[in-house]
């Protein structure tokens, strides 16, 4: 009976000792890293802080080919090229381009200062007496290119589209009712670093490429339109948000049509736009 007992319990025994010998613990480490596109430029049109302004937060989450999902809900501005200061409205936003003498094809153009507004024709600005000749015009230096820039950094490739809205003319320009969309000219370009007040581009690097189909903002009025097609995120190598970021610069000019600017037989008035640029999944 002792011995039946002794292999019952050592029989009870293995069984837990099997039980046991199988049992495990698991563990399972997860991270998630999303495709993260930084937009920074001013606070806004017209604002008063025009330091530095992270106004768009992607995470490219959703379908490609569509506007990625933004953490912040307010918009923020460009910055005039070279600067930080926000862009304004009803001014002719040279940034620090100096404007140039709008006298032209003369043996003599007189001597031109832009002693004024940066960039801008006004009445600060002084011009010497010059020689008239057959060859003496007044022409594209009556209106300035309009120069704006914002800033991206990234973790992933990205795409940019852009849209044309709320085209507004006075003066001559709507009386005649010749100027539209297709007057202003459009052109992108791209920066990886420099210091317009804040250093930036230092750990970055070319994120891709500009289709170069879009030539006036006529194109990109009816939908956003891509304006650039990414390749490859723009950080290249650890650093701040700053230093991997580059800038995105836009040149934009007044034409009539006819590809030689302005022509005073167009008469005077303003013209103005407004192009909303979207962070876009490839």
């Amino acid at each position: 009976m002792k011995l039946k007992k002794l292999l019952l319990a050592g029989g009870a025994a293995a069984l837990v000792t099997a039980s046991t010998a199988y049992a495990s613990i698991i563990d399972r480490p997860f991270f998630q890293v999303l495709g993260v596109v930084v937009v920074w430029g001013a606070d806004g049109i017209d604002g008063t802080n025009d330091a530095p302004v992270v106004s768009d937060f992607v995470l490219l989450t959703n379908a490609s080919g569509s506007a990625g999902a933004d953490l912040i809900a307010a918009d923020g501005a460009a910055v005039l090229t070279g600067t930080l200061d926000a862009i304004v409205t009803d001014v002719n936003n040279d940034g620090t381009v100096a404007a140039t003498n709008p006298v032209t094809g003369g043996a003599d153009n007189g001597t031109f200062v832009d002693n004024g507004t940066a960039g801008v024709l006004d009445a600060a600005d002084t011009l010497t007496a010059f020689g008239i000749d057959a060859n003496s015009d007044v022409t594209s230096g009556m209106v300035n290119e309009h120069n704006s820039s914002f800033y991206v950094a990234s973790n992933a490739a990205f795409d940019i589209f852009a849209q044309s809205s709320a085209f507004v003319a006075t003066g001559d320009f709507l009386a005649d009712g010749v100027l539209d969309m297709s007057s202003i000219t459009f052109a992108m370009a791209l920066n990886v670093s420099g210091n317009d007040g804040l250093a930036y581009g230092a750990n970055a690097q070319t994120p891709g490429t500009f289709p170069g189909t879009v030539t006036d903002l006529s194109a990109m009025e009816l939908a956003p339109t891509k304006v650039f097609d990414g390749t490859v995120r723009t950080a290249a190598a650890r650093g701040s948000l700053a230093s991997q970021s580059v800038r995105f610069d836009s040149t934009y000019t007044l034409d009539d049509g006819t590809g030689l600017g302005y022509d005073l037989s167009m008469g005077s008035g303003t013209v103005q736009a407004d192009v909303t640029y979207t962070i876009y999944v490839p």
